[in-house]
């Protein structure tokens, strides 16, 4: 029954909504025995503030502000959830009001405040959803009952607020506010199912012990991640997550090398491809790894279709299968050597991120490596020598790339051989010789062009790198410096990634 409750409430309300049209209960309307309030005195004044305040603008613009919020929290299908259920619910009102064009009561008030049809009442209607989205964005964020019961009762007396100010004012029937918040209702149940907000979990899972390491640059909305993921893990009979900020670069290593030591069955990345480097690297296979995507790129998440929106990861997390995963050791003579798990390369994309801020990464995202990549397009070719298991290729290239996995983005491949759990390493090495190549590059690359003018590709599983000039070098979207030459070799299996819901194949 709890499985099917979000299509039963959103066809119980939309019904409701067809028979509220087609036959207006006005007997309703004799609930409501008091005379509008007389211009002039301070009480209809006080009513026509209110009125204004109210508008259905307002509440509009608020359901917004949450979107965006939501949205740079992670929590993608709740921001359109809540962004569709305004736009269904102002269309509909706007609909209904031509179709029915129920005439106002008579009153001195349509003067100030419009007098277009009477049902539904667009103030009414406004304010129901944002009183529903205010509940619902506070029930996943908090999942407390007493945040949520105040957020409730604060929200259901200000809707009423605005409800009963439209009657005060006389501009209104009582079946006209009570007939707009049932449309609010059938929107907010309707958006929820569409978007996937509503909805239920599996919680048939064995309890785990889990351990949380986050990059504390990179997660916003904390409170609400944090509160979301306990009560799913209590819903699975598994003890509070244990939560280890990472508090400098690297740490990310040693808090997911405490969390081994302490008994973790499942370690969770919250962060980006850097932190989930950093724990795939330490946790290797003596647990079960799983990603919560926050940072700016996501290119492990996006190849290997885990959700972008929190909350869904977090169920991927909890109840998905561990499966092995292929990293990438990569040896320098004169720096630190390093793991990867997505790509490593050197040259333009190096330069692009070196020249792409943090704070640049967080506001702007993907768009922020856009902006930078610009005063890289006409990058001249480098000498380079590419030996792939033993096999020596020379050219002059200005973008070498070693992957574990082959997409920027969805839909947009650079190497779509990659497989990260195949034992190999697809190698991309580009050479063009001004903008209008690079330009031609990328349009054969998003409409899947194979082969592309001025690319090689190689297929291994030790790749060595030999530049003529010190190249800049990036591991994960993390720059490393410049160097002049490098090794990568891939390591089988050497992690076990959460990546798809269990029981499938």
């Amino acid at each position: 029954m709890r499985r099917h409750l979000p299509l039963l409430t959103t066809l119980l309300t939309g019904v409701a909504v067809i028979a509220w049209t087609l036959w207006i209960p006005t007997a309703l309307d004799r609930l409501w025995a008091w005379p509008y309030l007389p211009k002039g005195p301070f009480p209809g004044q006080l009513a026509e503030v209110w009125a204004q305040v109210s508008q259905p603008t307002v509440s509009y613009l608020a359901m917004i502000g949450l979107v965006v919020a939501l949205f740079r929290c992670r929590w993608r299908d709740l921001a359109g959830s809540v962004l569709l259920a305004g736009i269904l619910t102002v269309s509909s009102v706007t609909v209904l009001k031509s179709l029915v064009a129920r005439p106002r009561p008579s009153t001195p008030w349509l003067g100030n405040l419009g007098a277009d049809a009477s049902f539904p009442s667009g103030h009414a209607a406004a304010a129901t959803a944002l009183a529903i989205a205010v509940v619902q964005v506070t029930w996943t964020l908090t999942g407390g009952r007493r945040p949520t019961v105040i957020a409730t009762v604060g929200a259901v007396l200000t809707a009423s607020a605005v409800a009963i100010g439209r009657l005060l004012l006389g501009v209104h029937h009582v079946s006209d506010v009570l007939g707009a918040a049932l449309i609010a209702c059938f929107a907010a149940s309707l958006s929820a199912l569409i978007t996937g907000a509503w909805r239920t979990a599996s919680t048939a899972t064995q309890p785990k012990a889990i351990h949380v390491v986050w990059h504390t640059h990179r997660v916003r909305g904390l409170a609400g991640a944090q509160a979301r993921l306990a009560r799913e893990a209590a819903a699975r009979g598994c003890p509070p997550p244990v939560w280890l900020a990472t508090e400098r670069d690297g740490h990310g290593v040693a808090q997911a090398r405490q969390a081994v030591l302490d008994g973790a069955d499942l370690v969770i990345a919250l962060g980006g491809d850097g932190t989930i480097r950093q724990v795939l690297t330490a946790v290797g296979t003596a647990a079960d790894v799983a990603v919560l995507p926050a940072g700016s790129g996501n290119l492990l998440a996006k190849n290997l279709d885990i959700p972008l929106d929190l909350g869904r990861a977090i169920w991927l997390a909890l109840d998905g299968q561990a499966t092995p995963l292929d990293l990438m050791r990569v040896e320098f003579t004169d720096l630190d050597d390093a793991v990867a798990a997505v790509m490593v390369g050197a040259g333009a994309d190096a330069a692009v991120l070196e020249d792409t801020s943090e704070r640049a990464k967080r506001f702007g995202g993907p768009l922020a490596y856009l902006l930078a990549g610009r005063r890289h397009i006409g990058a001249r070719p480098s000498a380079v020598t590419v030996t792939v298991d033993g096999t020596a290729h020379a050219f002059d290239a200005s973008l070498v790339t070693v992957g574990n996995v082959g997409s920027l983005h969805p839909g947009i491949a650079l190497m779509p051989s990659a497989d990260p759990s195949d034992g190999r390493l697809e190698v991309l090495v580009a050479s063009p010789r001004g903008a209008a190549d690079v330009l031609k590059m990328m349009f054969d690359v998003l409409l899947v062009r194979d082969p592309i003018p001025r690319t090689a590709r190689f297929s291994g599983s030790v790749v060595d790198l030999r530049f003529g000039i010190p190249t800049p070098f990036q591991v994960d979207g993390d720059v490393v410096g410049r160097i002049d030459e490098a090794k990568v070799a891939v390591l089988p299996g050497a992690a076990r990634l959460v990546t798809r819901a269990r029981g499938h194949r």
